[in-house]
């Protein structure tokens, strides 16, 4: 035993020996595993003087082992010796060491789970006293109970409870028709012997132990669930439980009891007769709920009521006049509902937040079903949503902003927010009228304050202009209108309410989460001003000047950046009369400078860049493209504008290169990334070039300059990714923007791509060529002819790598899927002459067997069937009359073969959805090579393939007849079947 004790004390010991702490750790699972080791730790357990804490919990934890695990390895000597070990345990524990300090609360937490362990053994078979045994040690000779044993007595009930009861752990079917069977045979007698017992130790020490008349309140709670209503449901308990909502350290406890009693599963009617009898509402009425803790626990007790009682109202089976009893019984409970939903804390609100879900599923199955709603609904309704809207309203403690609050306050209250939107989306969706009428009165009159200059609280301001954001959300499409369909002059209640937003110049009040939400209602619904366009200059210098895109916060104005380019992109046509004005405000916005990137970390402790100034400014760049290339403007103002816009950027790029690159410093090219992203933007903002065709417009030239620059950055510089992104993203948006004008300079563009690109570049770039191969097909073609082997070079060097670990295995899998669709795409463009070219055909089969090694591989399908599907396209195209060198010898000696020992394969499962659609391709290439090759592919099938693998010559003919005579439909069935057969 000491060696045991010695062992546990070394292998927990931080500071020991890490040799004899390994040692230690060794023996002591030893132990755990030794037919008798049990036995040992039991004994060590029971030892006097008392074992360390540390040696004694491994002992129990041996012992639980040994019940859960390993019970039935023990006879029923071993069972009786642990059965009267325990109980001796308990009397010397709890019974005749009264006076000595509590055993610490671990161990006695684990010695009654290893109790519990082996009640589910023993009861009722072997031990079927087990309760009356227990709670005899409970009793003392003078009638009153021992508290250190009545403290053991209820934590063993509660740990019975959840080793037989708790429907939240997973059981095997065996354990559930053994906790079945105890539960059975408790009914039987013993609960109802622990029920009494649970009340008389309540009341015995409600005053004198709080703690252990918790526990009481606790069992019966917990047990209720599983046992006879009457032992708890009745005057003598329930009388008891309403006296202690009047002690504050019972009160707690009681709620949590009383919300147990009534969620306790029953037949509806059953049920509904229950909570009249416990009548619940008016006890609560004569509590005091000031304090902020029972509130909460007192709102759970609500809102189960009102879950039950919902659920009783919206049975179908029950009678009309129980119907109507449930819902008084609601009503009675709605004052409390709405109570609790406005209270100052979150925790109190949210507590009933599912009794009004379920009311409002109440009301909206009532509108669906088109039935009327009473005066008392109605007036619920409005009350609902004026606590909803109200609470919305960010905490008088709140300091908006504010870097020392928890960002996990806020994150709950966005959490809050977003559960009362529901809320009012569905009052919304029930009653239209009153949602619109509500929402209209808090903004209207809200800002009419405002206006006369009353002195407003910023979490009001805040307010108003939320739910005004929120209407957007709440109403149907058809509601979502700002004049009147019949009468346009007319505005609507949303229309009014955006109109006053903007001339009340709510947008000034001096705080950032007033005008932060303003802009988001101006961009959310920019609609307005294609009916009221008298409104935009105002809203227009409100987003350029320091109350939107140069406020002081850089929160506020990088935000005001983004929105401003979707009121923008939105609202194009009717910026023409403004252009000027806003490029002059945005001017100071557009100079760019590059800062140390700073790294935010994430909720698992992983630093990850976060989002920089830059990243919102480019917003700006697209912005001013957007204004500088809208259609109706003077085609020589764009070009001006654009070479004030441009210039400083190409100049940047020009002398940053002249002051000549530094290693040390780490903002030298971080700076030209800026430049050059800040020009692709601006070329982002332009309209799109239709297909096959140049741009004419005059700056075009101007943007040659621009990318002749970056060009000369990406020559210079290529070895750098943050300049090969920067130099891709800018090309991307040329040719849009520029159409075949850009085309020159894209040899030199991908081969400054491609000479130092990573694997996760080249699987974003081939889809990028493959882009550009289609749009300027077919004069793109010199170009690819050129460009097709350094890049499929550049892939192999890739493919041709072992991944060193899983996320580089992944990278190769994209790249694969990246380079077949680059090849289907050659095809699709019909450039698929440059594969054979005289530059290139050298090279064609090299490709074939990358092809066919991914044609080959069983263990991914989605590639497999790519490369099938490549073939397939090869085989329509070359399959006749083409005379591509190597390729008809590639057909008759790789191909065809693999379209038999692929399927073949013990690895292949044509029942698998995947495999099945690469099956698919397989017989729709032989298919095709017949309808190509017609009797050459019959005479090489019949005569040299199939015989050399010993297919019989009646197959044999059966085949070629299938692939003459069958659609395709028809011949995949067949070749199923000839598959199946191949494989028995």
């Amino acid at each position: 035993m000491e060696q045991i004790e010695q062992a546990v004390i070394y292998a927990l010991d931080p500071n020991a020996d890490p040799n004899i702490k390994s040692q230690a750790s060794v023996y002591c699972e030893q132990v755990k595993n030794a037919p008798d080791g049990w036995q040992m730790c039991l004994q060590l357990f029971m030892k006097q003087p008392k074992a360390v804490a540390e040696a004694r919990f491994f002992s129990l934890q041996v012992l639980e082992n040994t019940l859960q695990n390993q019970y039935d390895a023990l006879d029923a000597g071993a069972v009786e010796y642990i059965q009267q070990t325990m109980m001796e345990y308990l009397r010397r524990e709890f019974v005749d060491n009264t006076a000595s300090a509590s055993e610490e609360s671990f161990i006695r937490n684990k010695a009654a789970q290893s109790l519990t362990l082996l009640f589910t053994h023993v009861y009722p078979t072997v031990w079927p006293n087990f309760f009356k045994d227990i709670l005899a040690l409970v009793q003392t000779p003078s009638g009153s109970s021992n508290e250190k044993a009545a403290d053991f007595f209820l934590r063993l009930c509660i740990s019975v409870d959840e080793e037989i009861a708790r429907l939240d752990i997973p059981r095997n079917r065996q354990e559930v028709v053994r906790n079945t069977n105890i539960k059975d045979h408790m009914r039987l007698g013993d609960i109802q012997l622990l029920a009494s017992a649970w009340f008389e130790l309540l009341q015995e020490y409600r005053s004198q132990k709080p703690e252990i008349a918790q526990l009481a309140l606790k069992n019966i709670g917990s047990y209720i669930a599983w046992m006879d209503i009457s032992l708890v449901a009745n005057d003598h308990v329930m009388s008891a439980l309403y006296e202690l909502l009047g002690d504050p350290n019972l009160r707690d406890a009681a709620c949590e009891c009383l919300a147990d009693i009534v969620s306790k599963g029953m037949l509806p009617l059953d049920k509904l007769n229950m909570i009249q009898m416990l009548n619940l509402t008016d006890t609560l009425g004569r509590l005091d709920l000031s304090d902020s803790d029972f509130a909460e626990h007192a709102a759970r007790l609500v809102n189960v009521l009102g879950i039950e009682l919902c659920k009783i109202y919206s049975e179908n089976s029950i009678p009309n006049e129980a119907k109507l009893a449930a819902y008084s019984l609601i009503e009675q409970a709605i004052p409390y509902l709405l109570k609790f939903l406005a209270d100052e804390y979150d925790e109190t609100s949210t507590a009933v937040f599912a009794f009004v879900n379920d009311m409002l599923t109440i009301f909206k199955k009532q509108k669906k079903n088109m039935q009327s709603f009473s005066p008392g609904q109605q007036e619920f309704l409005a009350s609902l949503l004026r606590v909803v809207i109200l609470k919305m309203k960010y905490d008088d403690e709140t300091e908006w902003g504010n870097e020392e609050d928890e960002p996990e306050e806020e994150a709950l209250f966005m959490e809050l927010r977003k559960n009362l939107r529901i809320f009012a989306d569905h009052i919304a969706a029930i009653n239209e009228d009153l949602y619109i009428g509500y929402v209209h009165s808090v903004v209207m009159e809200t800002l009419s304050k405002f206006k006369a200059g009353a002195e407003l609280d910023w979490r009001e301001v805040e307010l108003c202009l939320y739910v005004l954001f929120t209407y957007g959300e709440a109403l149907p499409k058809g509601a979502m209108q700002f004049v009147k369909p019949d009468e346009t002059t007319t505005l609507t209640p949303l229309g009014e309410m955006v109109s006053e937003s903007i001339v009340s110049n709510i947008s000034g009040y001096g705080h950032p989460s007033a005008s932060l939400q303003f802009f988001e209602n101006i961009a959310r619904y920019w609609q307005f001003f294609e009916y009221r366009p008298d409104h935009l200059p105002q809203a227009l210098e409100a987003f350029v000047d320091a109350r939107g895109m140069h406020y002081p916060l850089k929160q506020i104005r990088s935000r005001c950046w983004y929105l401003f380019h979707r009121f923008v992109k939105n609202l194009r046509s009717k910026m023409v009369p403004y252009v000027e004005t806003i490029l002059n405000a945005m001017g100071d916005l557009l100079t760019v400078q590059a800062e140390v990137p700073v790294e935010s970390i994430t909720m698992d402790g992983m630093p990850i860049p976060a989002a920089s100034t830059f990243d919102s400014q480019l917003y700006l760049f697209e912005t001013v493209g957007m204004l500088i290339s809208i259609e109706d403007m003077d085609v020589m103002k764009q070009t001006e504008y654009l070479k004030i816009v441009l210039e400083p950027l190409v100049e940047g790029i020009r002398s940053t290169l002249q002051r000549g690159y530094n290693p040390e410093d780490e903002l030298y090219m971080l700076q030209l990334h800026h430049y050059i992203m800040a020009i692709g933007s601006v070329a982002k903002g332009f309209p799109t070039v239709p297909k096959d065709q140049s741009c004419d417009k005059p700056w075009v030239v101007v943007f040659k300059q621009a990318t002749e620059i970056i060009l000369t950055v990406l020559q210079t510089f290529s070895q750098f990714e943050t300049i090969r992104d920067a130099a891709r993203f800018s090309f991307a948006r040329f040719i849009t923007c520029l159409g075949s004008e850009v085309l020159p300079y894209l040899p030199a563009l991908i081969n400054g791509l491609l000479n130092e690109c990573q694997i996760t570049e080249l699987v974003d770039f081939l889809p990028f060529i493959g882009l550009i191969a289609h749009k300027f097909k077919p004069m793109i073609h010199n170009i690819m002819d050129e460009l097709l082997i350094p890049l499929i070079k550049r892939v192999f060097d890739f493919l041709n790598t072992s991944p060193s670990g899983t996320d580089e295995a992944v990278l190769l899998v994209d790249l694969r899927k990246s380079y077949i669709n680059f090849i289907t795409g050659l095809f699709n463009s019909q450039l698929e002459s440059v594969l054979v070219s005289e530059r290139n055909v050298g090279y064609l089969n090299t490709i074939l067997q990358t092809l066919m090694h991914f044609a080959k591989d069983n263990n991914d399908p989605t590639v497999q069937k790519m490369a099938f599907g490549v073939f397939m396209k090869m085989v329509t195209s070359w399959g006749s009359g083409a005379n591509i060198a190597g390729f008809s010898q590639f057909v008759y000696n790789e191909l065809v073969p693999a379209t038999f020992t692929v399927p073949t394969h013990a690895s292949f499962n044509v029942a698998d959805g995947q495999s099945l659609l690469v099956f698919g391709e397989i017989t729709s290439i032989q298919k095709t090579l017949y309808i190509k090759q017609g009797d050459e592919y019959l005479e090489y099938m019949r005569s040299v393939f199939l015989p050399s693998i010993q297919c019989p010559p009646e197959t044999a003919q059966r085949y070629c007849q299938a692939v003459q005579q069958c659609d395709n439909r028809e011949f995949k069935k067949y070749f199923q079947s000839f598959i199946v057969e191949a494989k028995s």
